[in-house]
């Protein structure tokens, strides 16, 4: 077994090697916003990557024979990944790739000896621009086209010598094209590369292009089947349409739902007010007079937008950078020596889902630990200064303590502990009083999904507790 973890430079090399540059795998930022809550890997720099580590012994020339993938869950960028050659033969091998016990793709590869050295010249690099194409599930029903083949075989060679060693080029530029096609073109931006089932031959087309149309489209799945071919190769392709990201409601329509006076005898420090339920309590608190300080730890510019939407609307909001696992000073010097008594509403958090169903992962448990419990008491701590004023709380907790999804068992728990230590805090401060209604399953980046869930409007559902912490 061999273990990696890519980090975003690996990221950008395969970007320029593949031409898939889709922000899921290349923008940190707004991945944050997107399925999986963080930049993952391309499955393709998986399946190469392990195939390069397999052959590292390898001495004569292969050539592919099929190659089939299921990519089944994201890998994180800085996420530890085990890959496992669970099935090894003479001319292929099986290989699962998990990370923190969970597994994220199976991957079936097979080769014989090769049995001509084509010579083939590629391009080095690609005329086509690097845009995603954003296309509708209805535009991609009998969508059909091409990708051109390039390939860059210093780039390569340094990211897979063991594949440049033994494999022909012309193979890898096809692998290399489906991720691009996929990613960039079809379904383009909105997309997940799902799996693959390739066979290669012998070929001595000169044609430089990989060529597609889609077989068949699931609607109600998401999800879409594409007919490729390219020289000495031809297959399948399956890919999702990935959900968009989640948006709020706009501060104008916030304001029809609030009274404008009533938050105005408080200040609100938002933690974590850069998207989601952090974003809708913002607009809430500032639409009804409150003074408004939002905090945000990546989403400098989504926090910028915010206050600026917000300020345009005569309404008083601010915003300072805070991460939750080291609170700062810059922090209370902020709020202090206002008129206001401060309110203190906690959303840091990681993303939620991923875990692997029946499974308790120490290391998840750890991770929402620090934001749901140690994250959490440093920043009252930090804030809970006689200059400061703070009198309430919000700690929002979550339905899943009571229904105890199987795949959420560690978020669960996390959130459980989160709110003994508030019931501490206020026995403990008795002039202190907190909020930690467990709040169903709401319509956030955080809670997307490729299938039909039922998620609950985060303005109703806020509105209700944020007058009811004020009349506490």
């Amino acid at each position: 077994m061999t273990q990696r973890a890519f980090t975003s430079d690996d990221q950008f090399a395969f970007a320029k090697l593949s031409g898939d540059y889709n922000p899921l795998h290349v923008d940190p930022i707004l991945a944050r916003r997107l399925l999986f809550g963080r930049q993952v890997v391309h499955g393709l720099h998986a399946l190469l990557w392990s195939v390069d580590h397999y052959l590292k012994t390898q001495t004569q020339p292969l050539e592919l024979r099929t190659v089939k993938a299921n990519f089944q869950a994201g890998i994180g960028v800085g996420q530890t990944v085990n890959c496992i050659y669970t099935a090894q033969y003479e001319h292929q091998v099986e290989i699962q790739l998990e990370t923190d016990k969970t597994r994220t793709a199976w991957i079936h590869i097979a080769w014989s000896p090769l049995r001509q050295h084509p010579t083939v010249t590629l391009p080095t690099t690609s005329q086509e621009p690097e845009k995603c194409r954003e296309r509708s599930m209805d535009e991609t029903l009998a969508a059909a086209g091409n990708v051109s083949l390039y390939f860059d075989r210093e780039l390569a060679a340094r990211l897979f010598p063991n594949l440049m060693r033994v494999l022909p080029p012309m193979q890898l530029a096809a692998l290399l094209a489906t991720t691009r096609l996929v990613g960039m073109e079809c379904p383009g931006l909105h997309s997940i590369y799902s799996g693959l089932n390739l066979t290669f031959f012998s070929d001595g087309s000169a044609v430089q292009r990989l060529n597609y149309h889609v077989a068949a489209c699931n609607k109600r799945l998401a999800l879409l089947l594409m007919d490729v071919e390219a020289p000495g190769m031809k297959g399948q392709l399956k890919a999702f349409f990935r959900p968009k990201p989640q948006g709020q409601a706009a501060f104008t329509d916030v304001c029809r739902e609030v009274e404008s006076e009533e938050f105005s005898a408080q200040r609100a420090l938002i933690i974590g007010g850069s998207r989601g339920l952090g974003e809708v309590t913002a607009k809430l608190l500032a639409a009804g007079g409150a003074e408004v300080i939002i905090t945000y730890y990546q989403g400098q510019q989504d926090v910028k937008r915010i206050v600026e939407e917000i300020v345009s609307h005569g309404a008083d909001a601010d915003c300072l950078p805070l991460n939750v696992l080291e609170p700062s000073q810059e922090l209370l010097r902020k709020i202090a020596n206002r008129s206001k008594p401060l309110y203190l509403y906690y959303f840091a958090t990681p993303f939620i889902f991923g875990a692997a169903k029946g499974k308790f992962s120490a290391q998840r448990f750890t991770t929402f630990s620090e934001y749901y419990v140690i994250g959490f008491l440093r920043t009252v701590q930090t804030v809970a200064a006689p200059s400061t004023g703070l009198q309430k709380i919000f700690y929002p907790s979550s339905a899943a303590i009571e229904e105890l999804p199987l795949d959420m068992g560690e978020y669960a728990a996390a959130k459980m502990a989160g709110e003994i230590l508030c019931d501490f805090l206020q026995k403990a401060n008795p002039g202190l009083t907190i909020h930690k209604p467990r709040l169903p399953r709401i319509a956030t980046d955080q809670t997307v999904s490729l299938l039909p869930v039922s998620n609950q409007d985060p303005v109703s559902v806020l509105l209700t507790n944020l007058r009811y912490l004020r009349q506490m």
